[in-house]
C-alpha cells in the first residue's frame, strides 16, 4: 500500500508563480546560448541509449557504476563488487525502469534483491522524496475477521453469481486465500512457490490511498499487476479493505479503477465494504466488473454513463447488489435506486414521504426487452441505461415519475397510465410514448384514440454492419468464433452490398383490431425496412419519421399532411411520387431525394441542407412547395443530388418558371453543353427535348447536330423525328418571313 500525500515544497524549492497571470510568456533567445540549463529525463535517457546502440544490460551496468560509486573512492575490486550488486527498486524507478516480481523466484531470491518494503515500493510508485517514502505503509491482512466476512459474503452470494462458485481470484474457495506467504506450506515448512504464492500475491494487490479526514480514500487499485506478472486475471473477487492501520476506508475516488489500473482483468464480484460512504461518479466505469456490491454506509454514488465497450476486456454484464442495512440505496427489479430525502422517515424537500421517493441510478445491463420501473421512482438519472448494448424495447413507468434527466434511447417505448403527462416528460428527451392499452402486431406497436389506430413504433432496427462486425470480432477475441478478421470483414461487406430481400418490406395494415390506421405518430418510424408502403387510410405523418434505411417509398392518395424531417434516409430511389392530396409538408423532409409533385406535375431535387427547405406547411394554393426559392437554389447548385438533372427537369416542367429565370437556367445548361446533351440522350424524354428546343437551348447549329447524333446513337427515334420536324418548321417559318420576288413567284 502506498499513501499519497499532498504536494508541498521541500528545502531549496520555490513554489511561487514565476509569471504574473496577465503577463504573457516570451521566449528569451539568450538562454539558448548558455549552458546553465540542466535536467534529466529517464525516458529520454533510455531512448538515447537505444539510438546509440547501447543495450539495456550495458546501460544498466554503466549507470550502476555511477550510482554506487558517486562520492566514494575505492579500488577496482570494490568498484567491481559495487557494479555487480543489483540496483535497489528505488534506484530502478529513479532510472526509469519497471522491475517486476517473478512468481518463479524463491523467497530467498526475492529477499536478496531487497526487503519487503522496497518490493512494495517497486510495485506501487515512483516517488523519490524521502518524506513521502517514509509515510509508505505495507499492505497487510487486517484481521481474521476480514477473511471470515469475505467468506460469508461469497457464500451468501453464491446463488446469485454465475456458476454458483464461491471461489475468489480463480484459485478455489475463499478460505484458501488465507494461505501463507509465497514459498511456505501449511505446516510452516518452506517449499517451492506454487499456488500459495499466487494466492498471496493476488490477495495483496498494490493499492494507493490518500488521507481523507480521519480515514483513507482509495485512489488506485492496481489490478493490472496481475496480468502484467502472468498471474490469473479472470473471474476475480475483489474486496476493498475496510481498515488500514485501524483507520477506516471512507471513500473510493473516481479514478480508483481507471482503465490504466484494471486493463486485462475480469472481475466477477467487486465488494465495497461497509465503511465506505462516498463512491466517485466514474469509479466503476472502466473496470470489467460484472457484479458490484455496495456496503451499508454508501450514501453518495451517482454513476457516470456506462459504456460496455470501454473496459478491457469488454464488459458483458453489469448489475448491483446493495446491503439490506443501507438506508440510501436499494436494488429493485434489477435497478439501482437512490432515496430522495435525508433518510428513512425524514421529510423530503417536496413534502412527500421519501419512503416512496427514489431516483433510478442504473438499470441492469443488458436490460431485458421489457423493463418495469418500480413504483415511487420520481427521477430517471442520466446514466440509467448503459451504452454498447441493446436498450429495453418497452419501459413501463409508474405514476410517480416526474423527470427524465439527459436523453433517452429513441428506440425505447415508454408506457404510462397518463399519456399526456408522460409525453410532456419524455418527448422532449427524444422518446416515444404510449399507454398500457397499446398492442403489438408484427413487431409494430399501435394505440387507439377516437375510434382510430395510431402507429407508435415500427419494427426494431436491425444491427448495423459495423455493430455486427464489432460483435463478431469480440466473439473471436473471447474464443467464440473461428472466423478470421478478413472473413468477418468479407461477410460484413457482402451483407452491406446485398440487395433488399422480399422480407425487408413493411406494408402497414389498413386497420388494427377493427380500427382504421390514420396517424403515424412522432418518431414512430425512425428506421424502416428497404420498402415501405403506407395504406390509403393514413391521413397524417407526424414529425421525425426519418425512415432511415428505406429505399422505396409508396405514399397513398388521400394523405394530407407530412411533418417536418420525414423520409430523410438519403437512399430513396426517385422520383418519389407525392400525391396531389398532400397539402402540407414540413421543413427538412425528403432530404437529398428526387420527388415528383403530382399537384404541379413537376420533378424537383431536394437539397441536403435542411435549413434551405422549400416545402410549405400552409400554402395558399394547396401546392406545398416554394418554386421561386427552388429556382434560386438551382443556380447555386449546392447540396443537390443531381444538379444537371435538376436543371433539365426544371426546364422540362416549367411550372411557375419566370422567362428571365428560364433564360438563366438555359445559359447554365449551355455552359455544360457536353454533359447536358449526353443526359438528354440517356433519358430520351421527348417532353424534355421539346422544352429544351422551345427554350432556345438548341438554337446553335453545332449543338443541334451534336444532340441529333447522340439521340440517334441511343436509338431515340421519336426524339430525332421531332427535332427534324422542328428544324424543318423553323426553316419554313424563316423563309415565310422573307418577301418573295416577282421572278420567284413564276419560277417552276
Amino acid at each position: 500500500m502506498t499513501v499519497e500525500e499532498p504536494g508541498h515544497p521541500i528545502e531549496g524549492e520555490n513554489w511561487r508563480p514565476q509569471l504574473a497571470p496577465y503577463k504573457p510568456w516570451v521566449h528569451d533567445a539568450a538562454l539558448d546560448e548558455t549552458d546553465e540549463l540542466e535536467g534529466t529525463d529517464g525516458d529520454l535517457l533510455i531512448v538515447g541509449a537505444l539510438g546509440m546502440g547501447i543495450t539495456d544490460e550495458e546501460r544498466m551496468a554503466l549507470i550502476g557504476d555511477a550510482v554506487h560509486g558517486e562520492g566514494a573512492a575505492g579500488t577496482e575490486e570494490d568498484a567491481a563488487d559495487v557494479s555487480a550488486r543489483a540496483l535497489t527498486p528505488h534506484e530502478l524507478w529513479t532510472l526509469g525502469q519497471t522491475p517486476r516480481w517473478n512468481p518463479g523466484q524463491s523467497q530467498d531470491e526475492v529477499s536478496s534483491i531487497t526487503d519487503s518494503a522496497a518490493l512494495c515500493e517497486t510495485l506501487e510508485c515512483r516517488e523519490t522524496s524521502n518524506t513521502i517514502r517514509s509515510q509508505t505503509n505495507r499492505y497487510r491482512e487486517t484481521s481474521e475477521n476480514s477473511c471470515e466476512t469475505t467468506e460469508e459474503l461469497s457464500a451468501s452470494l453464491a446463488g446469485e453469481l454465475a456458476g454458483g462458485s464461491t471461489g475468489g481470484l480463480g484459485h478455489g474457495d475463499v478460505g484458501g486465500l488465507r494461505g501463507g506467504a509465497a514459498g511456505e506450506s501449511e505446516d510452516g515448512q518452506a517449499g517451492e512457490p506454487g499456488e500459495d504464492a499466487l494466492r498471496h500475491f493476488a490477495l495483496n494487490v498494490p493499492l494507493t490511498v490518500r488521507r481523507d479526514g480521519e480515514g483513507f480514500a482509495v485512489s488506485a487499485v492496481h489490478l493490472a499487476a496481475l496480468a502484467e506478472n502472468g498471474l490469473p486475471a479472470d473471474n476475480l473477487i475483489v474486496v476493498v479493505p475496510s481498515y488500514i492501520d485501524d483507520a477506516p476506508v471512507k471513500r473510493i475516488a473516481s479514478e480508483a479503477f481507471a482503465r490504466r489500473y484494471t486493463s486485462g482483468v475480469q472481475v466477477r464480484l467487486l465488494v465495497v465494504p461497509d465503511t465506505v460512504e462516498v463512491v466517485g461518479a466514474q469509479a466503476f466505469g472502466s473496470v470489467c466488473a460484472e457484479t458490484i456490491s455496495l456496503g451499508a454506509r454508501v450514501r453518495t454514488y451517482d454513476p457516470a454513463p456506462l459504456d460496455m465497450a470501454l473496459p478491457n476486456p469488454r464488459l458483458e454484464r453489469r448489475r448491483y447488489l446493495v446491503s439490506a442495512a443501507n438506508e440510501w440505496l436499494a436494488v429493485r427489479g434489477g435497478c439501482l435506486l437512490e432515496r430522495l430525502g435525508e433518510a428513512a422517515g425524514a421529510a423530503g424537500p417536496s413534502g412527500k414521504n421519501p419512503q416512496g421517493s427514489w431516483r433510478l441510478l442504473f438499470a441492469e445491463a443488458p436490460a431485458p426487452e421489457r423493463l418495469a420501473i418500480s413504483q415511487g421512482v420520481r427521477v430517471v438519472g442520466s446514466a440509467a441505461f448503459a451504452k454498447g448494448c441493446p436498450p429495453p424495447r418497452v419501459l413501463d413507468t409508474p405514476v410517480t415519475l416526474e423527470r427524465v434527466d439527459g436523453t433517452v434511447h429513441p428506440e425505447t417505448i415508454w408506457r404510462g397510465a397518463d399519456l399526456a403527462a408522460l409525453a410532456r416528460i419524455v418527448q422532449r428527451c427524444g422518446g416515444r410514448v404510449t399507454d398500457f392499452d397499446a398492442v403489438e402486431q408484427d413487431g409494430c406497436w399501435y394505440d387507439f384514440a377516437d375510434g382510430a389506430a395510431r402507429l407508435v413504433a415500427g419494427p426494431p432496427a436491425p444491427d448495423s454492419v459495423s455493430r455486427q462486425f464489432s460483435s463478431a470480432a469480440h466473439a473471436r477475441v473471447r474464443g467464440g468464433a473461428a472466423l478470421s478478421p478478413r472473413e468477418i470483414a468479407a461477410e460484413a461487406a457482402v451483407a452491406m452490398a446485398a440487395p433488399a430481400s422480399a422480407a425487408d418490406r413493411l406494408a402497414l395494415p389498413r386497420a388494427v383490431e377493427g380500427a382504421p390506421l390514420t396517424v403515424i405518430a412522432e418518431r414512430a418510424l425512425i428506421t424502416a425496412p428497404a420498402t415501405l408502403v403506407l395504406p390509403d387510410t393514413v391521413r397524417t405523418v407526424r414529425d421525425s419519421n426519418a425512415c432511415k434505411g428505406t429505399r422505396k417509398l409508396m405514399l397513398p392518395e388521400g394523405l394530407c399532411t407530412i411533418g417536418a424531417h420525414c423520409f430523410c434516409s438519403r437512399t430513396l430511389v426517385g422520383p418519389v411520387l407525392i400525391p396531389a392530396s398532400v397539402t402540407s409538408i414540413g421543413e427538412g423532409s425528403f432530404e437529398y431525394a428526387v420527388v415528383r409533385l403530382a399537384a404541379a406535375d413537376a420533378v424537383v431535387h431536394i437539397t441536403s441542407d435542411q435549413l434551405m427547405s422549400c416545402f410549405l406547411e400552409a400554402p395558399d394554393d394547396g401546392i406545398p412547395f416554394d418554386f421561386a426559392r427552388y429556382d434560386d437554389q438551382l443556380l447555386a447548385g449546392r447540396g443537390l443530388p443531381d444538379h444537371l438533372g435538376a436543371l433539365l427537369h426544371r426546364v422540362a416542367a416549367p411550372f411557375r418558371l419566370a422567362p428571365a429565370m428560364r433564360d438563366r437556367i438555359v445559359e447554365a445548361l449551355r455552359e455544360r453543353a457536353v454533359d447536358a446533351v449526353a443526359a438528354v440522350a440517356r433519358e430520351g424524354d421527348i417532353a424534355c427535348v421539346r422544352a429544351l428546343a422551345e427554350a432556345g437551348f438548341l438554337d446553335d447549329g453545332e449543338l443541334f447536330d451534336r444532340q441529333i447524333e447522340r439521340l440517334r446513337a441511343s436509338n431515340r427515334t421519336d426524339c430525332v423525328l421531332f427535332l427534324m420536324n422542328w428544324q424543318h418548321d423553323r426553316a419554313e417559318a424563316s423563309r415565310a418571313t422573307v418577301p418573295k420576288r416577282a421572278r420567284d413567284r413564276f419560277a417552276l
